[in-house]
């Protein structure tokens, strides 16, 4: 991961600055940060669990 600093005069100039960079990145940068932060909050909220799963259960839509 790439790390630069950079100095704003104000909060909101930093926040459009951020703003713009999100909407600039690409779709491959956008998910790979996404699962990077999840995974960071599973192991700080969550630290014996090794894995999460998701688990989805489909119902009958009609029965004959």
């Amino acid at each position: 991961m790439e790390k630069t600093i950079k100095i704003y005069k104000s909060f909101e100039e930093a926040e459009a600055a951020e703003k713009e960079y999100w909407q600039n990145a690409s779709y491959e940068k956008r998910v790979e940060t996404l699962l990077y932060l999840q995974q960071l909050m599973l192991e700080l909220f969550y630290p014996h669990v090794k894995k999460m799963e998701k688990v989805i259960s489909f119902g009958k839509l009609h029965e004959e």
